[in-house]
C-alpha cells in the first residue's frame, strides 16, 4: 500500500518529495513481494506519464495560441482534467492494493 500512498501524496500534497520517495521505493523493491513491486513500478510510470502529458499539452497549446485567453482556458482545463484522471487512477490503485490485487496497468510495462 505504501507505494500507492506515496503516488497520491506526490499528486496531492508533496509533489517532488513524494516522487523521490516513490522512486526510492521502486528501486528497492527488488526483494519485496511481487505485488509491492508491481504497484511501485506502476506508480513511477504513472507519475512520469502524468508530468509529460500535462507539460507537453500545455507547451503545444502555448506554441499554437501564444499568450492569449484561449491558451489560458485550454491550459487550465487540460491540467485539471489530466490531474483529476491521474488522482482517480491512484484511488483505484489504492483500492486494488488494499485488496491484494495488482493495479490496472499494462502487464508488459511491469
Amino acid at each position: 500500500m505504501a507505494p500507492v500512498i506515496w503516488y497520491l501524496l506526490n499528486l496531492l500534497a508533496l509533489p517532488i518529495i513524494g516522487f523521490l520517495v516513490l522512486l526510492v521505493i521502486a528501486m528497492k523493491s527488488g526483494e519485496a513481494s511481487e505485488l509491492r513491486r508491481v504497484h511501485s513500478k506502476a506508480g513511477v510510470y504513472m507519475s512520469i506519464l502524468g508530468a509529460v502529458l500535462i507539460s507537453s499539452g500545455v507547451a503545444i497549446c502555448w506554441f499554437v495560441y501564444g499568450n492569449t485567453g484561449l491558451f489560458w482556458t485550454y491550459a487550465i482545463v487540460w491540467a485539471v482534467v489530466l490531474h483529476t484522471s491521474f488522482v482517480l487512477w491512484g484511488m483505484i490503485a489504492l483500492a486494488q492494493a488494499i485488496g491484494n490485487k495488482p493495479p490496472y496497468f499494462p502487464r508488459r510495462l511491469l
